[in-house]
C-alpha cells in the first residue's frame, strides 16, 4: 500500500493527539493528587474504591454515634456521682440523727439539710445533655422531676415513655442504651424513686424526731446506693465498651483510608517521572514530524 501524505498527517496528528491526552492525564493527577478522576479511568479499581468509600461512610458515621453515646454515658455519670455524694451524706445525718444524745432541735436542723439535699437530687435528674433530660425515658424534651412544697412530683405517668430505653448503635451488630432510667410509674423502683423515697423518709422522720423510723431509714438510704452503685458500674461498663468500639473502629477506618489511597491517589513520584518522561516522547514526536511530514503540512499542524 502506497503511503500517500494524508496517511502520514493522519498518523502523525494521532500520535501527537495520544501524546497530548497522556501529557494531560499526568496534569490531572499532579493537580488534584488523584489518580482515578472518574470509575471509567479503571473501571475494576474505581468500582472498589465505591465499596470502599461507602464503609468508611458508615464507618464515619458510628463514630458519630459512638461519640453521641460516650457523651451522653459521660454525663450520666457525672449526675449520678452526684448522687452518691447526697446519699453517703444523707447516711451521715441518718447515723449522727439516730443518737439519742440529739435534741429535736438538732433534728429539725437536719431536715432543713435533707431538704436541701432532695432538692439537689431534683436538680440532679433534671439533668440535661445536648437538651436531652438524661433520666427521663424517652420524653426526653420535659424535665422528669419537680419539687414544691418539700414534695416531689413525677411529671410523666406514662409507664412507656418513662421507661423507654434510648440505643445508639455503635456498628453493624451492636446497639447500646445509653440511658438510666430515672422514675418507673409502674412499680416505682427506679433509681430516683428511691432515691427520693428515702430522703423523704428521713425527712419525715427527723421533723417528727422520731428516733426508731430514723433507724429504720438507714437500710432504706443503704439500699438506695447499692442500686446507684449497680446503675454506675453498668454505666462504666458501656462506656468501656463504647470506648473499645471507637478504638477498634478508627483503626479499621484507617486501613479502609489507606486501601482506597493505593486505588484512587497518585503516586506524585512516579507522576512526576511520568510527566518529563511524555514530555520528552512529545518533544520527540514533534522533531520527528517536522522531519518527516513536508514543511508546508508541518507548518499547518503547529
Amino acid at each position: 500500500m502506497r503511503v500517500t501524505d494524508q496517511i502520514l498527517v493522519d498518523l502523525t496528528v494521532q500520535n501527537l493527539w495520544n501524546n497530548e491526552n497522556r501529557i494531560a492525564e499526568i496534569q490531572n493527577q499532579l493537580t488534584t493528587g488523584k489518580r482515578l478522576s472518574k470509575i471509567s479511568d479503571a473501571p475494576q479499581d474505581g468500582a472498589r474504591a465505591l465499596t470502599i468509600q461507602a464503609s468508611i461512610d458508615q464507618g464515619n458515621q458510628y463514630l458519630r454515634n459512638i461519640d453521641a453515646a460516650s457523651s451522653w454515658l459521660s454525663a450520666t455519670d457525672t449526675a449520678l456521682a452526684n448522687v452518691s455524694q447526697a446519699l453517703l451524706r444523707a447516711q451521715e445525718l441518718a447515723v449522727e440523727g439516730a443518737n439519742d444524745t440529739m435534741s429535736a432541735a438538732d433534728r429539725q436542723a437536719m431536715a432543713s439539710e435533707v431538704d436541701a439535699l432532695i432538692g439537689q437530687m431534683v436538680q440532679v435528674g433534671n439533668s440535661t445533655y445536648a437538651d436531652s433530660y438524661l433520666f427521663a425515658g424517652a420524653a426526653t424534651t420535659a424535665a422528669p422531676f419537680a419539687y414544691a412544697g418539700g414534695v416531689v412530683t413525677y411529671t410523666n405517668s406514662d409507664p412507656v415513655s418513662a421507661t423507654a430505653a434510648l440505643t445508639r448503635e455503635i456498628s453493624s451488630s451492636m446497639r447500646i442504651q445509653v440511658n438510666t432510667i430515672g422514675h418507673d410509674p409502674t412499680t416505682g423502683t427506679a433509681l430516683f424513686d428511691r432515691v427520693f423515697a428515702a430522703l423523704t423518709s428521713f425527712r419525715q422522720a427527723l421533723q417528727a424526731n422520731n428516733t426508731a423510723a430514723i433507724q429504720a431509714v438507714i437500710p432504706q438510704l443503704q439500699d438506695a446506693e447499692n442500686q446507684l452503685l449497680q446503675e454506675r458500674a453498668s454505666v462504666g461498663a458501656k462506656l468501656n465498651q463504647v470506648n473499645a468500639m471507637r478504638d477498634q473502629l478508627t483503626s479499621t477506618q484507617l486501613r479502609l483510608q489507606q486501601f482506597q489511597s493505593t486505588l484512587v491517589d497518585a503516586d506524585m513520584v512516579q507522576a512526576a517521572t511520568d510527566y518529563a518522561q511524555a514530555d520528552i516522547v512529545r518533544r520527540a514526536s514533534m522533531a520527528a514530524a517536522a522531519r518527516t511530514l513536508p514543511p508546508s503540512l508541518f507548518d499547518y499542524l503547529i
